[in-house]
C-alpha cells in the first residue's frame, strides 16, 4: 500500500493535487471562439498524479523541490520561489517566475498571493518566441489563469483559460 502522504514541497499549495479534484475553465481564443474544459486529478502510485483534460493526460509528480512532469522530467513549479528564478521547461523552453504576489479575479473567485510563471521557447534571441505559456497558480486553488500563445511566421495565435470552479466532484447518490 502506498503511503498517502506527499513529499513536503514549498510549491505544493500552488498546485494542490488531491485525488478526484476537478478544475473547470472557460476558454476563449483571440477570434472570440469560446469553450469550456475540465481537468481532473487522479492519484497514481506514491506522489504521482494523472491530470486528464479531454483526451490528453499528463503525469505529474510532487517532489521536495517542486512539481514535475514525469514524461519529460521538467518542472511546472520549482523551488525556491523567487522573482525571475528560471529552470528548464518542456521541449527546450525556459520557465521563469514573473511575479510572486499576483491578485486575480476569475469566475471561481478572487485570489491573492498567486505566482505567475512564463514558459517560453525561442529559436534565437531577439525573435518572437515560438510559444509562450503564462500560468497563474494560486494558493490552495491551482491554476487560475492560463494563456497560451504561439507564433508562426509572424502570425500570432492565443487562447486564454480562466478558472470557473474547482473542488471535489459532487456525488448524487
Amino acid at each position: 500500500m502506498d503511503d498517502p502522504r506527499l513529499p513536503e514541497s514549498p510549491v505544493s499549495r500552488l498546485l494542490p493535487l488531491a485525488d478526484g479534484t476537478i478544475w473547470a475553465y472557460d476558454a476563449e481564443d483571440e477570434t472570440g471562439n469560446k469553450g469550456l474544459f475540465v481537468t481532473r486529478a487522479r492519484r497514481l502510485a506514491g506522489p504521482r498524479f494523472s491530470l486528464l483534460s479531454g483526451q490528453r493526460s499528463h503525469t505529474l509528480e510532487v517532489r521536495p523541490d517542486g512539481i514535475a512532469r514525469v514524461e519529460t522530467n521538467t518542472y511546472l513549479l520549482r523551488a525556491p520561489l523567487s522573482e525571475q528564478a528560471t529552470w528548464p521547461g518542456e521541449g527546450g523552453a525556459v520557465v521563469r517566475i514573473q511575479a510572486l504576489d499576483r491578485t486575480v479575479d476569475v469566475p471561481a473567485g478572487k485570489f491573492v498571493g498567486c505566482v505567475e510563471t512564463v514558459e517560453e521557447l525561442r529559436h534565437t534571441a531577439g525573435e518572437d518566441p515560438v510559444r509562450r505559456i503564462t500560468t497563474t497558480y494560486c494558493p490552495d486553488v491551482g491554476i487560475a489563469i492560463l494563456y497560451a500563445e504561439a507564433w508562426d511566421h509572424g502570425r500570432h495565435v492565443g487562447e486564454r483559460a480562466v478558472l470557473r470552479s474547482f473542488g471535489k466532484p459532487v456525488s448524487l447518490q
